[in-house]
């Protein structure tokens, strides 16, 4: 399939069986490096942090908890912002102008002279994070063949854990010689460098053309209203309407809650673990060292990238639905074994915690994209994708406080990861009812237009559940 631009828009038949093509992994390996940016940025101002605390004298109850907060409620409203406009502008201008905004602020924020002005400098950034984690998945979901696109998009997500160790790798080595400012400096320009060159070589989404098209097509007295539907659904895919509207509205509502619901229990309960298990390690019990901890986060961290790329090979052969579902019911067996480890040491909890690295951010991480991508049609999947990443912003907020008022109470390391068990729980019920949404609702794929407007990609009852 020739996806540039307007030549992109092959039949959905083709593309479903059509293998990965050089041109795929390149778009791949571009976005990847997006959303890689995405990991290493929030880890280089984490490092940025002890630093200001010093020089400014910023309290880190009060500075450093209000930026880090705001951030996040920035990402959520950056993605849901992205996500509707990427289904009316296109995914590629919305993604181009999101990194723009997320690097120039990074590096603007080195030039900061006080805190206010940091802050103001990072709050932007994270607007702009949020909105590129949304457009760069929906991009990369329309570029990518059907029965490809959970696994590439699971693949595609490694690269946020990559980037924690490039980001810790950039801070180890700039901090102490050059500084604060020119690691901000750097780190904002590795995402502009990306998308200089993606740009020129990765094309705009084939379904957003193909529905832009047809929206203009129906402006004509002919065309005007036309819907397209499946069995048991009806949802009209003008371009015009291709908002967030559309997806709270019948019959997409039930799925948009449930996605929402899913995106903020996974990637808050993947950060909770993420922020604090450094202070779980270093507790009296197991009182680790700062180097032993470290150690730990690392193999944890590398473990995840490995995890994200082993499922997403597993997403190309088999049911994601069923996938995840494993996924999770092996995240909730580590979290009771971690519990139960007794009198854990160095050595027992970097081997444990080396397979729950493997384990728990693949359950947590990725999954909340593919079942978004996956679960609207081509020319509202944007909104979709951006509700996904809302939700997922809101929960690690939520999560940022949940653990640090439950580590304030005195849980340790064994009692936070039992309670993992009850978001755990609620993720397997929401993907529960997404399956079931699945088999009730007929969803449109990429690069296939009929008469009257994108039209079902599935077609028979076998082949829905083929895709499924």
């Amino acid at each position: 399939m020739n996806t540039r631009d307007e030549s992109a828009t092959g039949s959905a038949g083709r593309s479903s069986s059509e293998r990965l093509t050089p041109r795929h992994w390149i778009y791949f390996t571009l976005i990847t490096l997006v959303l890689l940016s995405d990991g290493m940025d929030v880890t280089i101002v984490s490092h940025v942090f002890p630093t200001l605390i010093k020089s400014w004298g910023v309290s880190v109850g009060g500075g450093i908890a209000f930026v880090v907060a705001v951030g996040f409620l920035a990402m959520g409203l950056g993605a849901v912002v992205a996500g509707g406009l990427s289904d009316r502008w296109g995914r590629k201008s919305i993604l181009i102008g999101s990194v723009v905004v997320f690097g120039g602020a990074t590096a603007l924020g080195g030039t900061s002279g006080d805190f206010t002005a940091f802050a103001a400098w990072r709050i932007l950034a994270c607007l702009g994070m949020g909105a590129a984690m949304a457009s760069g998945n929906t991009l990369l979901a329309d570029l990518i063949p059907e029965r490809r696109r959970a696994a590439l998009l699971a693949m595609a997500y490694a690269g946020v854990g990559l980037g924690t160790t490039v980001g810790a790798a950039l801070a180890g080595t700039l901090l102490p010689t050059a500084g604060w400012r020119a690691l901000l400096a750097v780190g904002g320009l590795i995402p502009l460098a990306v998308i200089a060159v993606l740009v020129f070589v990765v094309p705009e989404s084939p379904a957003f053309l193909s529905a832009r098209r047809w929206a203009e097509s129906a402006v004509s007295p002919a065309g005007r209203g036309q819907e397209s539907s499946g069995p048991g659904s009806k949802v009209r895919t003008s371009g015009s309407e291709a908002s967030v509207g559309t997806i709270l509205s019948r019959p997409l509502a039930p799925t948009t809650v449930l996605v929402w619901l899913f995106g903020f229990f996974s990637l808050g309960t993947q950060l909770l673990i993420a922020q604090y298990l450094p202070t779980l390690l270093q507790l009296p019990a197991p009182g680790l060292n700062t180097v032993q901890s470290s150690t730990i986060v690392g193999v944890y961290g590398l473990a995840s990238v490995l995890g994200g790329v082993v499922v997403g090979a597993i997403l190309a052969r088999v049911s994601r639905f069923l996938v995840i579902g494993i996924v999770l019911g092996l995240a909730a067996v580590v979290s009771v074994v971690v519990y139960l480890l007794p009198d854990p040491g160095f050595g027992s909890l970097i081997v444990v915690l080396g397979i729950t690295g493997f384990i728990l951010p693949t359950a947590f991480g990725p999954t909340r994209s593919v079942l978004a991508a996956m679960a609207y049609p081509a020319n509202i999947r944007g909104a979709g994708i951006g509700v996904a990443e809302f939700g997922g912003r809101l929960g690690a907020a939520a999560g940022g406080v949940a653990g640090g008022t439950l580590i304030g109470a005195g849980m340790g390391l064994s009692g936070l990861f039992l309670i993992l068990l009850l978001p755990i729980g609620v993720l397997l019920g929401s993907l529960t009812g997404l399956r079931l949404q699945s088999r009730r609702t007929q969803v449109p794929e990429q690069g296939e237009v009929g008469s009257a407007g994108p039209v079902t990609a599935e077609g028979t009852p076998a082949r829905a559940a083929a895709v499924d």
